[in-house]
């Protein structure tokens, strides 16, 4: 659509002011880019699509610099105007004829440029026909821009779909106040339903959630009324066996009609799933180590009351021998409650989930 229109506006302009050349330049992000070239052929005039940045070698910057910056239409006819471009190196090169450079306008909105010239010949362009040109410009420059936010709608919709097809992750449309309205086979699947089960209109996400999680949904609900959207959050849902399917949800509430709003869930039963085994492997170590330290503990004590067992015996008879049998008990003792305390702060600093 937008190749027609570009196509029909650079005919009816090299048509209208006897031009030799035209280029369309239209505004993309953050430049201007060429998006098409008219030339005279014999009779004929050839329209080619172009895709390019703008160098001095095709067009004269600084005209261009000048019309985006004023946004008023300049016509390079004489010696006095080219003067004031004197130093642009295709205004220098192309001295004979005249160029045009006309802003495109939409309301307030800078669309883009046309840049027309004719070096064949010394005529100059009529006001009448710059008159026109501009009536022109600003009829196309409003279907140019028209036609670019339909093509990136389109192409929005596309990616959307796209997205939605691929079944990645599950997507579904909700009225607010709790139908389903649309969804997509990966969603469905996620909780066991058939096509036919949307179809018939009975799917209700505020049925699918379990009762614990109404009261936080009840305050989402307001946020998403008033902000129109929620950043991703964990919840539950019903799935059609009666189990709970974990999963993690970002809404987007539409601009219109605004009781409508896209929900994008993942499922994170397989997520789940790894972090019980993993809190599982975790607790069977923590207990294999435990039993290990209980173990340690008793040898150990065991060792130090037989030690002060003897030294007890060795007391009237050997003070000496008792003594030394009482420090290495207590040495040992001390060595035993050192090894316990870190393995006991090994077990507490471990995380649990």
């Amino acid at each position: 659509m937008q190749q027609k229109l570009i196509d029909t506006l650079l005919r009816a302009a090299l048509e209208q002011a006897e031009a030799e050349r035209g280029m369309l330049l239209l505004w993309r992000t953050s430049e201007f880019r060429i998006a098409a070239e008219a030339t005279r052929r014999d009779d004929a005039i050839v329209v080619r699509v172009r895709d390019e940045v703008v160098t001095a070698s095709l067009l004269p910057e600084s005209l261009l610099h000048y019309v985006q910056r004023t946004r008023e239409c300049v016509v390079i006819d004489d010696a006095a105007i080219q003067a004031r471009f004197a130093g642009d190196p295709y205004v220098r090169q192309h001295t004979a004829g005249w160029m045009l450079c006309l802003p495109l306008l939409n309301e307030t909105k800078f669309v883009g440029m046309l840049f027309l010239e004719n070096h064949l010949t010394f005529s100059v362009i009529a006001a009448t026909r710059v008159t026109a040109l501009k009536l022109v410009s600003s009829l196309a420059a409003s279907a140019l821009d028209n036609s670019r936010l339909y093509g990136d709608l389109q192409e929005r919709e596309a990616k959307i779909r796209r997205l939605v097809d691929a079944n990645i992750i599950g997507i579904y449309i909700i009225d607010l106040g709790g139908p389903i309205l649309e969804a997509n086979d990966a969603y469905l699947r996620m909780l066991g339903y058939k096509r036919k089960d949307l179809v018939s209109g009975l799917l209700r996400w505020t049925d699918l959630t379990p009762p614990d999680w109404r009261p936080a949904d009840v305050q989402r609900l307001e946020r998403v009324k008033r902000v129109g959207r929620l950043q991703p959050f964990e919840k539950e849902y019903f799935h059609k066996d009666g189990t709970r399917v974990p999963v993690l949800v970002g809404v987007a509430r539409f601009k219109e009609p605004r009781n409508q709003a896209v929900v994008f869930a993942l499922d994170m039963s397989e997520q789940k799933r790894a972090q019980a085994i993993a809190l599982e492997a975790r607790t069977i170590k923590q207990m294999y180590v435990a039993r290990k330290l209980h173990d340690a503990l008793l040898q150990n004590f065991q060792g130090i009351m037989f030690r002060f067992q003897a030294a007890r015996n060795l007391m009237p008879r050997h003070p000496d021998e008792a003594l030394r049998t009482l420090n290495e008990a207590i040495n040992d003792g001390v060595k035993a409650l050192d090894e316990s305390l870190g393995a006991i702060q090994g077990l507490r600093s471990e995380p649990i989930a």
